[in-house]
C-alpha cells in the first residue's frame, strides 16, 4: 500500500497552483542539471520532482535552489533520488511555474541507491543528506519517500534493495546495491538515439521558414553517421538547405548556395514549429549560440536524423529555444573550441586537396617555364650587383656624417630610464637560453619573456606604404577564449583579405575595428662607428602594434587610404623617428625596379611578404639616415610556428635568433613598448 502524503505538505499539483505561499513539497527527481553560477554572486541548483499527481519530465515542477555557498546546495546523485523542500514559493517564469527557494529553505535528500523496495520489520531508518538547521525527517516522511521513489521506473536509476538487520543493534538498516547510470537529457549531436528526447547545446548554421514552420540547421561541431554528408565544395545541389520553395513561388535570397560549413556529418536539422518557429524567425540569426530543450530525436523519410520540436502540451507558450551568450555559458565556450579545433584543421586539409588539384597544371607550366629561367636568373644577378655598388657607395658616404649624428633623439623617450640599455649583438646572443637541470642535462631554451633597453636607429620598416601601417581587424568570437591567439600571429593573407572587402566597400557584415602593425628594422646606434667587416652588422627586426603604437605615435589607427590628413600627420610622426629614411627607400626601389617591369605610380602596393614567416626585412640600404639615433623599450617573447622544427635562421644570422624555430615548434620574437615620440 501506497504511504500517504505526510503532514504539513501538499502535493505538486496543488503546489502549482499556490503562487507565492510559503509551502512545503516532497518529490522524485526526474531530471537535474549540474550546479552552477548564476547572474548574480550566488550558486544555482535546478532540477524537476514528479509524483503521483504530477509526473514525467514534460510535466514535472521545476525547482531551482539559490546558495551563496556551492556547498549548501542539494546533494543529488542521479534521477530517482527524493527531495524534502519546506518553506519554498511557486512563480511564474518564462511561460512556466517554478519553485524557488529563499533564505528560510530547508531541504532533504535520498540517495535512490538507499531506498529500499520493501520495507521490513522494525524501526525505519534511510540514509539521507540535509540542509543545516533541517530537522530528520520523520517515519511518515521516510516511507512517503519509499513509495514516491518506487512509483517511478527504477530500471532507471537503480537496482532493488531489501532492509537487513544490523548484527550490533537488530535494527534494519540499508544495503546499497550498485547505481546505474541515471539520465541526462543534455547531450551531443554525437550521442543523440533515435525517439528520445534531448537538451542541445550548439550553433546555427542557417534557418529556412514557411508557413509557420521553421527548419533550423544546428550544429555542435561533433559527427554523427546517421545525418546527411554535406560535401565540401557542392552547390546548388542535394544537401544544401532550401533558399526559396519548391514551386518558385518564394524568389530565392541569394546566388550562391554553397553551404558555409561544416562539412560531413556534423549538422542536424531541426524541424520548429509554434510558438518556437516565431521566436526562432524574429530573434535567432546564423552562427548564434542556442540551447533547444527537450528536443525530439526521429529518422525523415530518407532514413536520416533529424530534430523536431513541438509546443509543450502543459505549457503552450513556453518557448524552448534560448540564445546564449558565449561569455556567460561555459557550454558555448566548449563548442567554440570544438569550432576553431575543426576550422583549423579544415584549412589544412583543404589546402593539400587544392595543391592535389593543381598539381598536374604545375607540371605542364613547369615545362613551358624552362626557357625563361635562364633569364631570370641573369637579370637578378645583375640587380644584385647594382645593390652592392649602391649599398657599397651609401657606406662610403657613412662615414662623413658629423660626429653629433650619435647622441640620442631628445624627441623619442621611453619608460624604465634605471635600465641600462643593451647592444643588439647582445640581445640576440642567445647564450643565456642555455640552461641545465638538476641531473646536468643542457637544453637551449627557445625564448625568455624579457625586456630591455636598446640605443637604436631604424634602417627599414614593413610594409613598405605607411597607408597600411593601419590595417582592419574583424573581431573574433574566440576572443573570449582564454588561449584565444593574438593579433601578431594574424597572417598577412587575412590582413590583405580584410583591407580589399573594405577598399571595395563591401564591409564584413560584423563588428570591425583599426589596430596599429607595422615592422621596424632596427640596428645600434654604434654600429656605423664600426669599420670592421669581418663581423656583419647585427640587425633586430620588431613589431610595433596595438596599444604600443598607440603610445608611440599618439594617434589611434583608422583608414589611413581614405584619411590623408591623417596620413600626412603619420609620415610627420615617422620623420622624426626615422628621418629621411621613406625618401631613401623610395630611391633605392626605384634605381633596382627592372627595365621588364617600369614603375606604375598609379597603381596601389601590391601585397608583400609577411616578416617572420620565412622572409625577413632586407634594408634598402646600409648608410644610416641622417637623424640621431633614439632608445627604446624591447621586449622577447615566443610564438607559435606553422613549420616547426624547420630550423630557419632569421635576422641575426645564428641558431636560435631572432625568426629560428625549435625543435618545439617555437619561433622567438620581439616587440617595441613602453616607447614614445614626444
Amino acid at each position: 500500500m501506497a504511504a500517504g502524503l505526510p503532514p504539513g505538505f501538499i502535493d505538486l499539483q496543488a503546489a502549482s497552483d499556490r503562487q507565492n505561499e510559503d509551502i512545503n513539497i516532497m518529490g522524485v527527481v526526474v531530471d537535474f542539471l549540474p550546479a552552477t553560477r548564476s547572474r548574480g554572486p550566488d550558486f544555482m541548483s535546478t532540477f524537476t520532482l514528479a509524483d503521483a499527481t504530477l509526473g514525467g519530465y514534460d510535466d514535472g515542477l521545476k525547482v531551482r535552489i539559490f546558495r551563496p555557498v556551492e556547498s549548501d546546495l542539494p546533494s543529488i546523485q542521479g534521477a530517482g533520488d527524493v527531495m524534502i523542500l519546506r518553506n519554498v514559493k511557486v512563480k511564474p517564469w518564462s511561460g512556466m511555474k517554478i519553485v524557488l527557494s529563499n533564505c528560510s529553505t530547508g531541504w532533504t535528500v535520498f540517495p535512490a541507491n538507499t531506498i529500499p523496495e520493501t520495507v521490513g520489520k522494525g524501526r525505519l531508518q534511510l540514509v539521507h543528506k540535509r540542509s543545516s538547521g533541517m530537522q530528520p525527517p520523520t517515519v511518515t516522511e521516510s516511507l512517503y519517500a519509499i513509495s514516491l521513489c518506487n512509483s517511478q521506473d527504477r530500471t532507471s536509476f537503480s537496482a532493488p534493495i531489501e532492509l537487513k538487520p544490523d548484527v550490533g543493534t537488530g535494527l534494519p538498516v540499508v544495503v546499497s546495491s550498485a547505481l546505474a547510470s541515471p539520465k541526462q537529457k543534455v547531450a551531443l549531436v554525437k550521442d543523440v538515439k533515435i525517439d528520445c528526447f534531448y537538451d542541445l547545446v550548439g550553433q546555427v548554421v542557417k534557418t529556412y521558414t514557411l508557413n509557420g514552420r521553421c527548419e533550423l540547421y544546428f550544429t555542435d561541431y561533433t559527427s554523427n553517421n546517421l545525418l546527411f554528408n554535406y560535401e565540401w565544395g557542392r552547390a546548388g545541389e542535394e544537401g544544401v538547405p532550401r533558399d526559396g520553395d519548391e514551386h518558385g513561388y518564394i524568389p530565392r535570397q541569394s546566388k550562391n548556395r554553397q553551404w558555409p560549413g561544416p562539412f560531413g556529418k556534423m549538422t542536424l536539422q531541426v524541424a520548429l514549429w509554434e510558438p518556437h518557429s516565431h521566436f526562432v524567425s524574429q530573434n535567432v540569426k546564423d552562427n548564434d549560440y542556442i540551447f533547444l530543450r527537450n528536443t525530439r530525436i526521429k529518422l525523415d523519410r530518407d532514413g536520416k536524423v533529424e530534430g523536431c520540436l513541438h509546443s509543450d502540451r502543459r505549457y503552450p507558450e513556453r518557448i524552448d529555444v534560448t540564445i546564449l551568450k558565449h561569455h556567460e555559458d561555459e557550454r558555448v565556450k566548449e563548442v567554440m573550441r570544438r569550432k576553431r579545433d575543426y576550422w583549423n584543421k579544415f584549412k589544412v586539409q583543404s589546402a593539400d586537396l587544392v595543391e592535389m588539384a593543381r598539381g598536374q597544371k604545375r607540371k605542364q607550366d613547369e615545362e613551358s617555364e624552362k626557357p625563361l629561367k635562364g633569364r631570370a636568373k641573369k637579370r637578378k644577378k645583375q640587380q644584385q650587383q647594382q645593390q652592392q655598388q649602391k649599398a657599397s657607395h651609401n657606406s662610403e658616404s657613412a662615414k662623413t656624417l658629423q660626429l653629433d649624428r650619435y647622441e640620442l633623439n631628445k624627441h623619442i623617450r621611453c619608460n624604465r630610464p634605471a635600465i641600462l640599455p643593451s647592444s643588439i649583438h647582445n640581445i640576440l646572443d642567445n647564450s643565456s637560453h642555455k640552461t641545465t637541470t638538476p641531473t646536468g642535462v643542457q637544453y637551449r631554451l627557445p625564448f625568455q619573456n624579457i625586456c630591455c633597453r636598446a640605443n637604436v636607429r631604424v634602417v627599414d620598416y614593413f610594409p613598405k606604404n605607411l597607408a597600411d601601417f593601419a590595417v582592419p581587424c574583424k573581431i573574433s568570437e574566440y576572443d573570449v577564449l582564454s588561449d584565444s591567439g593574438s593579433s601578431d600571429s594574424d597572417s598577412e593573407n587575412e590582413v590583405d583579405e580584410h583591407r580589399k572587402h573594405w577598399d571595395e566597400g563591401h564591409g564584413w557584415g560584423g563588428e570591425m575595428r583599426w589596430e596599429w602593425r607595422f615592422y621596424l628594422l632596427l640596428q645600434d646606434s654604434a654600429a656605423a662607428k664600426s669599420t670592421s667587416t669581418d663581423r656583419p652588422k647585427s640587425r633586430l627586426q620588431v613589431l610595433v602594434a596595438e596599444e604600443d603604437a598607440v603610445m608611440l605615435l599618439k594617434m589611434d589607427p583608422e583608414n589611413l587610404r581614405k584619411n590623408p590628413t591623417a596620413l600626412a600627420t603619420l609620415r610627420e610622426k615617422l620623420f622624426i623617428l626615422w628621418g629621411d629614411l621613406e625618401e631613401r627607400k623610395a630611391a633605392a626601389e626605384d634605381a633596382s625596379v627592372s627595365a621588364l617591369k617600369p614603375r606604375d605610380p598609379n597603381k596601389e602596393c601590391k601585397k608583400e611578404a609577411a616578416p617572420l614567416d620565412g622572409v625577413k626585412i632586407v634594408p634598402a640600404m646600409d648608410a644610416q639616415p641622417g637623424l640621431k639615433p633614439f632608445v627604446c623599450c624591447l621586449k622577447e617573447y615566443g610564438v607559435r610556428s606553422k613549420s616547426k622544427g624547420s630550423g630557419k635562421i632569421g635576422v641575426g644570422g645564428r641558431d636560435g635568433a631572432q625568426g629560428a624555430v625549435d625543435a618545439a615548434g617555437w619561433e622567438r620574437r620581439f616587440r617595441m613598448f613602453g616607447t614614445v615620440i614626444m
